[in-house]
């Protein structure tokens, strides 16, 4: 046979041969396998941010983590879309408030625990007393107006109330209680500085501002002198008269004791306001009436130096009178005794200067102008003998015990 057939149907049957062979051979192709998408290492909603692929590639079968930015409060706020403006202001203002409780929480524990420590503590234990004594409120007095304990904290003395405890004592004007850290209380008392007696109703010491501060005891009064005349249902109620009185007689005794006079047992002032001064020794009633009483005073002190020794035997001495314009101011007195009121009288009658009968000029008084004894009915100076005061009775007549 030749190299080809001429027969189509064997051409045909080694055609099909050779292409199953063909066939054979060639390897069938296999679908390749769908590629894996990647996911970023950083979200990819965050604008600016480069990603290295190479460091944050995802591990061969395991699924990559996604890291994302650190979180605020303010991102946590704008990452709640469905509230609104409203409910973000709110939720910010509630964790800012959260936050403010927790803190004061944290900072009342811290101050709790402290004041428990310091007031619990013997390194606060109030040993010392820093006091400086007073006539009347001494060291064991103020002690036991204290009442401290042994052992008790400084820091847990109410110094308020020990402050008004120690100021309701009656001589105590005012008090003040401090600590000085760590065991130290220092207290300062001011007392009442005792200027006269006051008689109304019962008797009172009052100090130099008019106030009665307690009752008079005995042995209080010493040589002080009672102011009298004052209204006791006046002086209860609190009545501008009744103190308008107790400063009058004040006024006229502090200028009294200005100057080395005789010692007053009494200071009297009626209800128009006239002021009646009477000494200790005698009972010498000295009227200044109204107003002014410094002059007055004067024309007692001329009086005094003219009458030398006889002075001790005056009985009532009028400065309240009032000279009329052109003529010399008068002093009328009368005496205990009545030979010192002769010898007075015989002096004036000696005098260049014509007097009136009633009038005796005394000497060495010129410039304060006569002297002249009071010889009216039923008052002491004509003939009779006024003694000085004694008994349950002040000199101006007033009891000294109701």
């Amino acid at each position: 046979m030749g190299l080809f057939n001429n027969n189509p149907r064997a051409n045909t049957a080694t055609a099909r041969k050779q292409n199953r062979r063909v066939q054979q051979a060639r390897p069938r192709p296999v679908p390749a396998p769908a590629p894996v998408a990647r996911k970023p290492a950083v979200a990819a909603g965050v604008k600016g941010v480069r990603v290295n692929r190479r460091v944050d590639a995802p591990r061969a079968g395991a699924k990559p983590a996604v890291q994302g930015p650190r979180v605020g409060l303010r991102q946590m706020v704008a990452a709640v879309p469905r509230v609104g403006a409203r409910g973000r202001r709110f939720f910010s203002l509630a964790a800012r408030l959260a936050i403010a409780l927790t803190l004061a929480w944290g900072v009342l524990l811290a101050v709790q625990s402290g004041y428990q420590y310091v007031t619990t503590s013997a390194r606060f234990e109030a040993k010392s007393l820093v006091f400086q004594a007073t006539p009347h409120v001494p060291v064991d007095r103020l002690q036991a107006l204290l009442g401290l304990e042994p052992g008790t904290n400084i820091l847990a003395v109410d110094t308020d109330a020990l402050q008004a405890k120690i100021a309701a004592e009656p001589w105590v004007k005012r008090a003040s209680v401090q600590r000085s850290l760590p065991d130290t209380l220092i207290v300062e008392v001011e007392e009442h500085e005792a200027a006269a007696a006051l008689l109304s109703g019962y008797f009172y010491l009052i100090d130099r501002d008019g106030v009665p501060f307690k009752r008079l005891e005995d042995g209080e009064r010493g040589e002080l002198p009672v102011i009298t005349g004052v209204d006791r249902e006046q002086l209860v109620a609190g009545d501008a008269r009744a103190q308008a009185a107790i400063r009058r007689g004040l006024t006229a005794l502090n200028e009294y004791q200005s100057t080395p006079r005789p010692r007053l047992s009494e200071v009297h002032v009626d209800e128009g306001g006239a002021v009646a001064l009477y000494t200790a020794k005698t009972g010498a009633a000295l009227r200044l009436g109204r107003g002014d009483v410094a002059p007055k005073l004067a024309r007692f002190d001329a009086l005094r130096a003219a009458l030398g020794e006889r002075a001790e035997q005056l009985a009532v001495v009028h400065l309240d009178l009032d000279a009329t314009p052109g003529t010399p101011e008068r002093v009328v007195a009368s005496f205990l005794d009545p030979a010192a009121e002769a010898a007075v009288l015989a002096r004036g009658a000696g005098a260049q200067k014509p007097v009136a009968k009633d009038i005796v000029e005394a000497p060495g008084a010129k410039e304060q102008g006569p002297v002249a004894p009071a010889p009216a009915k039923g008052k002491p100076g004509k003939g009779k003998k006024k003694k000085a005061a004694t008994g349950n009775k002040f000199a101006s007549g007033i009891p000294k015990y109701d």
